[in-house]
């Protein structure tokens, strides 16, 4: 028993210098923080088709189609994501264009989709890689020679608002698939 004091001091003045917040912390409730609601505007951006606008997209479209034909049949999805890229970005040069222009544009749209169809199938190999490539290589020197910013500076359309073949300088009587 003369032991056990000691031992029943020691604790008490180790309990008392320490003290019980770790203690205390362990069973008291937590209250909860309410975090004040994020609030974010939207902002509205007055996006017009402009030359800027255009020759992006066309740098873009640059970019990919020059990657696809040093690199065809090296890395399948890169292929797939290349041209895929590729499509999107003549897509986005065509609505910026006036009817008459973008209607040019959209056979070799086609021609670059058949070109994607052979690279998804995987059928890029030594038979038909070469046709798949001579295809890429034409479609690249027709959309940089017809297609570059200096010579269609003045189909760009001036608003997406109004409807494709309704603009000041050009009226025909044709119709484009707008797909915004």
């Amino acid at each position: 028993m003369n032991k056990l004091i000691p031992l029943v001091l020691a604790v008490a003045v180790a309990v008392s210098i320490t003290g019980c917040d770790a203690l205390q912390k362990k069973f008291t409730k937590k209250q909860k923080v309410v975090k004040a609601p994020r609030i974010i505007q939207e902002q509205k951006y007055d996006i017009k088709p402009t030359p800027e606008l255009y020759e992006k997209h066309f740098s873009y479209w640059k970019s990919w189609s020059s990657e696809i034909i040093q690199r065809l049949g090296d890395n399948h999805k890169k292929d797939v994501r290349c041209i895929d890229e590729i499509l999107g970005q003549l897509a986005d040069m065509r609505k910026l264009l006036e009817p008459e222009m973008a209607d040019k544009l959209v056979k070799h749209i086609k021609r670059y989709e058949e070109a994607r169809d052979t690279i998804v199938r995987e059928e890029v190999d030594r038979y038909n890689g070469p046709a798949v490539l001579n295809t890429l290589e034409r479609e690249d020197r027709i959309i940089a020679s017809e297609f570059a910013i200096s010579r269609v500076k003045n189909y760009i359309r001036k608003s997406f608002a109004e409807p494709p073949g309704q603009s000041a300088t050009f009226s025909t009587g044709a119709v484009m698939e707008d797909t915004k």
